[in-house]
């Protein structure tokens, strides 16, 4: 899975998990859920992920 990702891509997902801490990923399923991923810093990386991957991939991801 994580192999789709861009190294772009899974930087935003760094980023993000340091700011949101041990629970980034429901973190982000609750953004993308509301719609509200676009607000969030990197917000287009992140829907790009959302598209890519999905809820399910996202799971796997290890970083």
């Amino acid at each position: 899975m994580e192999s789709e990702l861009t190294a772009t891509q899974r930087e935003a997902l760094l980023r993000f998990k340091s700011k949101q801490g041990r629970y980034w990923k429901s973190c982000l399923v609750a953004l993308w859920v509301n719609g509200r991923d676009d607000r969030a810093e990197d917000g287009a990386l992140l829907r790009q992920v959302r598209n890519t991957l999905g809820v399910d991939g996202l799971a796997k991801v290890k970083i």
